[in-house]
């Protein structure tokens, strides 16, 4: 949809709380576009998504490699700790 996609080119960042299986679609759209973003990753959905490696290798099946794997996609994207219960961790980049 047009309209969509004008939305997206023209928004100033991108941000994702809980967004379960767009995780990785929403970090890449930030990257390939250079937006910042943030992003509160939680489940893996290590059964949707086989496929997902780390440098080393190891398929990402828990949260942790989950949050490696997010890092691994650039070496400007930091992480800090929310002051909440739960997932807290968030992952974000400034462009």
């Amino acid at each position: 949809d047009a309209d969509v996609a004008r939305v997206l080119d023209h928004c100033s960042v991108v941000v994702g709380l809980h967004p379960d299986q767009a995780t990785g679609d929403l970090v890449d759209f930030a990257l390939e576009r250079d937006k910042p973003f943030a992003v509160v990753p939680c489940c893996t959905f290590k059964e949707t998504f086989t496929r997902r490696r780390l440098r080393s290798g190891d398929r990402v099946e828990t949260y942790d490699a989950l949050v490696t794997w997010i890092r691994e996609k650039d070496a400007a994207i930091q992480i800090a700790k929310l002051d909440h219960p739960g997932r807290n961790i968030v992952l974000y980049k400034t462009v």
